[in-house]
């Protein structure tokens, strides 16, 4: 997502809204504690040359901890003339939930997404028989789909790709406690890392800590991983950029979940 800064007059805020790039126009980004915030989850600001960040809602965005605010803080101090928001993953998420946190309607659409992600869950792709692909989902993915269910309580089973099986009533309402049990940043965090995975599967292992992101990474697509090998003389940079933007997107998830509630005294 990139966007476009715009400098108000009449009000110390500085507000992000979609555009097809972003042109640096702040020295410096900090750190500053609210006040008495009426959320919990608003009590530190990120500021641009003291004036408040806002998001595409409008909304000043605000964060529960110190370092998950000094971590945005760093990626804004990173970009260079143009600002690159996709190296921006803790901003973004932070924005997403500050915007679901003013205005909730659009959380049913998320949960809906996430549920469709487990639905059609590339833990769950078994397309091609008798074959080394098939062997090694087996050896890799079979061995993550049966821990999920016995942690979670269900009973997911793999399809052949022919035709995808709904969630059975049971699995839907366990999946649906789970997702409706998380806050607005718990639930954007998950989103992200199911949207980049394709697995809502290995989203939740992942948010529980239960699965490192480097593995998740490397289970999220083993068809596609085959076939970058057999193609990556191709077009490598293009494969190699993709895969860094899945990479940062959901270390960048992980990240921001732990950030959440982290505090500092000392800060």
């Amino acid at each position: 997502m990139r966007g476009l800064i715009i400098r108000f007059a009449f009000a110390e805020q500085v507000s992000i809204q979609t555009q097809t790039y972003l042109k640096r126009s702040y020295k410096e980004a900090t750190v500053e504690m609210a006040i008495n915030p009426l959320n919990p989850y608003h009590q530190w600001f990120i500021k641009l040359d003291g004036k408040s960040v806002k998001t595409q809602q409008r909304n000043i965005l605000a964060v529960p901890s110190p370092q998950l605010a000094a971590c945005i803080a760093t990626e804004f101090n990173r970009q260079k003339e143009y600002l690159s928001f996709k190296q921006m993953p803790l901003l973004m998420l932070a924005r997403n939930a500050i915007d679901l946190d003013y205005d909730a309607t659009n959380r049913e659409y998320i949960e809906k997404t996430i549920i469709y992600h487990l639905e059609n869950d590339a833990i769950l792709h078994r397309i091609n028989k008798q074959s080394q692909l098939l062997n090694i989902q087996q050896q890799q993915l079979d061995p993550q789909l049966k821990f999920f269910n016995s942690r979670f309580g269900m009973d997911i089973q793999v399809n052949d790709g022919v035709q995808i099986s709904s969630l059975n009533q049971q699995n839907r309402v366990k999946i649906e406690s789970l997702i409706r049990g998380l806050n607005n940043w718990q639930l954007v965090s998950l989103s992200s890392q199911a949207d980049n995975l394709k697995s809502c599967i290995l989203a939740i292992q992942l948010s529980y800590g239960l699965l490192d992101s480097d593995k998740a990474i490397s289970l999220c697509d083993i068809q596609s991983q085959i076939n970058k090998k057999a193609s990556e003389n191709e077009n490598p940079q293009d494969s190699d950029s993709e895969d860094n933007v899945i990479s940062t997107n959901v270390k960048g998830a992980q990240l921001f979940s732990s950030l959440i509630y982290s505090q500092s005294i000392l800060y």
